[in-house]
């Protein structure tokens, strides 16, 4: 399969997987587990396994949240799956979450989808094609200083005062600072403009993989490291900041 040929079945996935959310999202909610500050619910393994179904045909190993890493290949290539990412909105009936889907190979970005159900926005890319949202090409901010810049982010927690204080600091010059609960509409805002720059320290992989794709082929800039063995920070920009 080419490219397009991943990329349409990569948004047919999503699309699929944010009708079911949308039509369930006024329904009653079955926790599968609350541990510290995450919540999952049974929804969430429910939407991953219909995503994983319409990606099993291409047979390209795939990573989901919830149910871990299917080696379907030797190959390096893989599909990362966050059927839900904002599980927590989602269960308060917040609109910030979305379907994420990316395809990724040594961690270079090939492909994102992310469907922002609750607005019917369905953001997506692939490498050398351009981003776009609901099939209209779009690009990065062009906003230069953090003084007129809106930062997203989520605020790390920690018992250590000096981090903490540390943390406020690197807050401080932002212009507008938002948390939104979601790292991949995160990514989709900065992909299209709606924000600058997006930072974040404690996510995994299947929370913002769909936004290397989207936001490098809207011009920006994507930068992640290891912080221990699954977590990264994250720093995705509009390439001027």
């Amino acid at each position: 399969m080419n490219l397009s040929d991943l990329l349409s079945i990569a948004k047919e996935a999503a699309l699929d997987a944010g009708y079911l959310l949308a039509e369930k999202k006024n329904s009653f909610k079955k926790i599968s587990s609350e541990v510290g500050r995450d919540i999952k619910l049974e929804l969430d393994l429910e939407t991953e396994i219909l995503i994983k179904n319409h990606l099993e045909k291409t047979k390209i190993n795939i990573l989901g949240e919830e149910t871990g890493l299917d080696t379907l290949n030797d190959d390096d290539l893989t599909w990362v799956i966050d059927p839900l990412d904002g599980t927590s909105n989602y269960f308060r009936d917040l609109p910030a979450c979305c379907v994420s889907i990316a395809l990724i190979g040594k961690d270079e970005g090939h492909l994102g989808v992310i469907y922002d159900f609750n607005e019917d926005d369905l953001y997506y890319a692939s490498k050398g094609n351009g981003a776009f949202k609901n099939d209209e090409k779009i690009s990065v901010s062009n906003i230069a200083s953090k003084e007129k810049a809106s930062l997203t982010t989520g605020i790390p927690f920690s018992k250590d005062i000096e981090m903490t204080q540390g943390y406020i600091e690197f807050l401080r010059p932002w212009k507008k600072v938002r948390m939104f609960g979601s790292a991949a509409l995160s990514c989709a805002y900065v992909s299209s403009g709606k924000c600058d720059y997006y930072h974040e320290k404690g996510v995994f992989l299947w929370d913002f993989a769909a936004g290397i794709s989207l936001v490098k082929e809207a011009g920006g800039s994507v930068n992640f490291s290891k912080i221990d063995e699954n977590r990264y920070e994250v720093h995705i920009t509009n390439n001027k900041l």
